[in-house]
């Protein structure tokens, strides 16, 4: 625009001004520039029960809970997003650890106008952001659940804390993979692994096979573990939300599966009013497919408790 404009060399306060009103603009665009919103699959009809927000695990998008969305829709409101710079969400400025992230759920339910107090359901690492979020803004939570969670009790257990570094190493091994043009082999695999359908296996696919998606998905698993310490360090979660851990294992009698579980199930046994559910032979992504049953119970559990005075 400023190439276009004749301005007589003997003018120069108005070059001056027309410089500086440029500027001003640049710097009031800095200062409050424009957020891309985030995809969200939102079904179901608004009912007096809290809407649902569901938080997909590690290198998960909304895909990951199209047979969930489908369940929960029958009794209100529920909706799954994919997390900035994974799936069909854009990239947006800010970091990607548990705080950004659950500054970015904080967004999302802005974005789709919900005001009032929501029920967060969050799978593996996502349990996480859920973690964060509810800790954070307690007032907006109606209830959570974690689905064969991550959260910040896992730094009591050293197992857990080895196996959570080995899936840092997985997810190295992914991104390597997709620099040399594995990625339909990553994409293949973890679609396949969700024994997801349709339109929603195809979105879970498409996601898998952009580097860049990789690279962000690699770089949140980089950052669970300071993010168990980050979280942790908020203070205590508010024991009056509550609170239904949805856990399961192939071999719960292994060390390691005794380890998550105790470390699943510590959030529960602080909340005033809480459910513990096993599933028996249960896989870690069964829960969003095979034994989604367990988690429309807990949904359902919290759907039906009155919404407590306290925290008006």
């Amino acid at each position: 625009m400023l190439a276009a404009m004749r301005i007589a060399p003997t003018s120069p306060w108005l070059v001056l001004a027309v410089v500086l009103t440029v500027l001003a603009g640049r710097a009031a665009c800095a200062d409050s520039p424009p957020s891309p919103a985030l995809f969200a699959d939102c079904r179901g009809e608004r009912t007096t029960a809290p809407t649902v927000i569901l938080e997909a695990g590690a290198f998960g998008t909304s895909a990951d809970w199209d047979y969930v969305l489908d369940d929960l829709a029958l009794g209100g409101r529920v909706c799954a997003y994919d997390r900035s710079g994974l799936g069909r969400s854009p990239p947006r400025p800010g970091g990607k650890d548990a705080l950004a992230r659950a500054d970015e759920l904080a967004a999302v339910l802005d974005q789709q106008g919900e005001s009032g107090r929501v029920i967060l359901v969050g799978h593996s690492n996502g349990a996480l952001y859920v973690e964060a979020f509810a800790r954070s803004h307690p007032d907006r939570v109606a209830g959570v659940v974690y689905v064969n969670g991550v959260g910040s009790d896992a730094l009591d257990e050293p197992l857990l804390l080895a196996d959570l570094a080995e899936e840092r190493r997985t997810a190295n091994l992914a991104v390597t993979a997709g620099r040399f043009g594995l990625s339909p082999l990553v994409a293949r695999r973890l679609t396949g692994q969700m024994d997801l359908r349709g339109p929603a296996a195809d979105a879970k696919h498409s996601g898998l096979m952009c580097l860049k998606c990789l690279k962000v998905a690699r770089d949140e698993d980089r950052l669970i573990l300071p993010g168990l310490v980050v979280v942790r360090g908020m203070g205590d979660a508010d024991r009056r939300i509550p609170t239904v851990a949805v856990i399961g294992a192939l071999r719960p009698e292994e060390p390691l599966a005794q380890a998550w579980r105790r470390a699943e199930t510590a959030p529960a046994g602080r909340a005033d009013r809480s459910w513990i559910l096993d599933m028996p032979g249960a896989t870690h992504v069964s829960p969003l497919t095979r034994d989604r049953a367990y988690v429309a119970a807990a949904v359902a559990w919290l759907r039906g408790l009155p919404d407590p005075d306290v925290r008006h």
